[in-house]
């Protein structure tokens, strides 16, 4: 498809504006309420630890730094939720691109009118992170324009899971149609997953080589398995809570 048919279809098909669904933005809300409690909690049980033995106080106070460290992380990923705004117009595209919207890129804020024209493709690659025994897939999608500028719009997170996202596929789809370019595969590759997938992450350059197809399927299994196994401890956290709740 040329660039003139992809803007005559964008005309037909009319304007369009596309945010992260408010369920989302409420849940990470919610999460980080929780957080914030928890930590809360976790330093009164620590000035009470101290009172006690110097030990207990310092476990608990330790716990209650990795509960807020990781209310931070929540914050950052709801900031992504939050300012995440793409509008696609009869002759352009308006990216509003919060820091946030990954969580392992690192990604610039960024706020951009780009015309189809300028678009030379959108690319998308699948990222897999291992950490602890663990396996998680992403799949992070980047605009190329016809300079060579990479602009990182955004990634699905939890592939190969029950609670994996999908929700940027139909608006990336409509994107490339609109500027007439194709949604390029760049295969696997595999990034460093730090600590839980939350620090000490790095993700590949853009450029790396896709992983061999033998490595690739390894690591699909891999994050099927573990996506498995989060459930399978989410359900057991559910039930042993509600049996303490009623013992």
């Amino acid at each position: 498809m040329s660039t003139a048919e992809g803007a005559a279809g964008a005309a037909r098909r009319g304007p369009r504006t596309f945010r992260t669904p408010l369920w989302m933005r409420v849940f990470s809300v919610i999460g980080i309420g929780i957080l914030i409690l928890t930590t809360a909690i976790m330093i009164g049980a620590a000035y009470l630890g101290f009172r006690l033995q110097w030990g207990l106080g310092l476990f608990m106070l330790a716990i209650a730094g990795f509960i807020g460290a990781l209310a931070g992380y929540v914050w950052r990923d709801l900031r992504g939720k939050l300012g995440l705004r793409v509008v696609l117009g009869p002759d352009a595209v308006t990216l509003d691109l919060p820091s946030g919207r990954s969580l392992i890129h690192r990604p610039p804020a960024q706020h951009l009118t780009i015309p189809y024209a300028d678009i030379a493709a959108i690319e998308s690659r699948y990222e897999a992170y291992g950490s602890l025994g663990m396996e998680m897939m992403q799949r992070a999608y980047v605009l190329r324009r016809k300079s060579g500028a990479l602009v990182f719009l955004f990634e699905e997170r939890a592939l190969a899971t029950g609670m994996a996202s999908t929700m940027f596929a139909d608006i990336v789809a409509d994107l490339a149609a609109r500027a007439g370019v194709t949604v390029r595969d760049l295969g696997t590759v595999e990034g460093k997953g730090g600590f839980l997938g939350v620090w000490g992450t790095h993700a590949p350059d853009w450029s790396a080589p896709a992983l061999s197809m033998a490595r690739q399927l390894r690591l699909w299994r891999h994050a099927a398995s573990t996506g498995t196994l989060t459930m399978s401890l989410v359900i057991l956290i559910v039930l042993i809570m509600r049996y303490l709740g009623t013992g």
